[in-house]
């Protein structure tokens, strides 16, 4: 889930998440496979507010 709000003029996003990795092998990966989530739906988000400025 994200939730939006405003800082000093600018948008911020906090993203709240529980996860558990199924597998043990695969834990230290989850935290860096969400943060690269999180940047590519801001990415896109971002693309998308601009193109429809």
């Amino acid at each position: 889930m994200a939730f939006f709000s405003e800082k000093d003029g600018q948008t911020e996003i906090d993203f709240t998440e529980e996860v558990t990795a199924k597998k043990l092998v695969l834990k230290p990966f989850v935290k860096g496979f969400l943060k690269k989530q999180q940047e590519l739906y801001v990415s896109d988000l971002k693309k998308v507010l601009e193109k429809n400025r």
